[in-house]
């Protein structure tokens, strides 16, 4: 009986790591297909007929914030720099700041001065938060009197071109629902750490979302630096909508972005038009937006999956709406790869039969994608692409990092109405190197099981290398090991 019980637990762990084989192999082809595309189709002008003054449509600039003093005089004033003439210019700053903090004080000075020079902005607070971002936006909607709606987040500064740059696209297209352009980031040579986030954000507007806009396939509004038509926010029941769930995902632009598709209209991604904003500066802020985007992503698959096989739209358009909210799917099992990686290594269990080429191969295969995608993004920006080569593998062990906490996150999308989730949001320091103690991520315990599990690998790498094991011990220490202590103590240690 006994050898029976051990062939079966071979032959497990053998499907286990040709999954976890198959699903790298799969990531690298589809980051090696989009790459190339980029690489052969560079960022030319784009070439749209522009508005005279006295075409210009009402545009109202909506700014959602909450507790935000370190930046919210910065982003009011750079709205009211934008180029457009004041009359058919609305500015609404929608501050849901805690009455005891400094920011409303900082809002009602700022709205009071520029409303003396002239423009039309007001402050708009509501009662309570409920469905937070998206609430807020909601609840300023009738009161806008614009023609189209520019969201930006307190942390975007736009050029005073903008709106002169996007607008005329909403007009010339009467099918857009809206557009946007790509960020770029103020703060991106600060630290190793803002430089993956932007080598990753790089790569998701220069080259994803350019080719799913490029081929018209939907692309998801990303929460701030673009410009809705008003028409289609209402067809489509707003931001918070009308499901069952009384409060809206903690993602309402995902979910937002593909109702309206669900209603016929497109969307454009123009990554020529750059918009500036800030990153996370902590590995705490960072991770706890990308368990927000998690849980998030979650919560719209769930609320969406019977919808999109609605009458209307293509099949294509149907799986490429599905793939992206089915992306995070991969967490759970890149968590599950932390238990039984270590076993052949530990000589507890060694499968039946192994994947073509092994473990190293599709590591090699996924880092050469890596640099081609990315590479690209950088080629794009006229960078050099040799930075994307050097990131690639901390690309790596930030996603083996995240893969903990961003399960756990997945399960509560997937498991839990929207009701009672509660939208954490990102601290932004407006360069301040110091933010008050209020505005810091807030401790989260996984960072022990993230520490205590990166330990373990690290240690197993030191065994192994020891052992003279160096291939195996340099993939477990620094894809593995080093990845899960970045992110766990990075988060324990600023948190605090």
């Amino acid at each position: 009986m006994l050898p029976s019980l051990v062939t079966v637990a071979q032959g497990l762990y053998g499907l286990l790591l040709l999954g976890l084989w198959l699903l790298l192999i799969a990531a690298s082809a589809h980051l090696l297909r989009l790459g190339l595309w980029a690489l052969a189709h560079p960022l030319a002008s784009v070439s749209v007929r522009k508005l005279a003054d006295g075409d210009l449509p009402v545009v109202t600039v909506q700014l959602p914030m909450r507790n935000e003093r370190l930046v919210a005089a910065r982003a009011i004033r750079a709205a009211c720099a934008l180029d457009w003439p004041k009359d058919r210019l609305q500015i609404q700053v929608l501050d849901d700041s805690d009455a005891t903090d400094e920011t409303v004080a900082i809002v009602d000075a700022e709205v009071a001065a520029l409303r003396y020079a002239g423009f039309d902005i007001s402050a708009v607070r509501r009662p309570d938060r409920r469905s937070f971002k998206a609430g807020h936006l909601d609840f300023a909607l009738p009161s806008s009197r614009g023609e189209f709606i520019a969201v930006l987040d307190v942390d975007f500064v736009p050029q005073a071109d903008f709106l002169r740059q996007l607008v005329p696209h909403l007009v010339a297209q009467p099918q857009l629902a809206f557009v946007q352009g790509r960020w770029s980031f103020l703060n991106e040579d600060d630290s190793l750490l803002l430089r993956v986030q932007a080598l990753i954000l790089h790569g998701l507007f220069l080259v994803e979302q350019s080719y799913l806009s490029a081929h018209r396939q939907p692309v998801q509004f990303n929460g701030s630096g673009g410009i809705w038509r008003k028409a289609a926010l209402l067809q489509a029941g707003g931001w918070v909508g009308g499901d069952s769930d009384t409060e809206a995902s903690v993602t309402e632009d995902l979910d937002l972005s593909f109702r309206v598709r669900l209603f016929g209209y497109e969307s454009l991604l123009l990554p020529q038009v750059a918009v500036p904003t800030e990153l996370p500066e902590s590995m705490a802020a960072f991770r706890s937006q990308q368990k927000r985007w998690v849980r998030g992503g979650a919560q719209v698959l769930r609320s969406l999956l019977h919808k999109l096989w609605s009458p209307g739209r293509s099949l294509g358009e149907r799986l490429t709406m599905l793939l992206h909210l089915l992306r995070h799917a991969r967490q759970p099992y890149l968590a599950l790869a932390l238990l039984f990686l270590p076993l052949p290594p530990l000589g507890v269990l060694h499968g039946l039969f192994a994947p073509p080429g092994g473990m190293l191969a599709a590591v090699l295969i996924l880092w050469t994608a890596l640099s081609v995608y990315y590479g690209a993004a950088l080629l794009r920006l006229q960078r050099s692409p040799f930075w994307a080569v050097l990131l690639a593998p901390l690309v790596m062990a930030l996603s083996m990092g995240l893969c903990v906490s961003l399960t756990v996150e997945l399960l509560r999308g997937v498991l839990s109405s929207r009701t009672g989730a509660e939208f954490v949001r990102t601290p932004k320091t407006g360069g301040q190197k110091e933010p008050a103690k209020q505005y810091r991520p807030v401790f989260d315990r996984l960072a022990r099981i993230e520490v205590g599990i990166g330990g373990a690998y690290l240690a197993l790498s030191f065994w192994l290398f020891w052992r003279g094991d160096y291939l195996t011990a340099l993939g477990f220490g620094l894809l593995i090991g080093a990845g899960l202590l970045w992110v766990g103590g990075g988060s324990w240690r600023i948190s605090r």
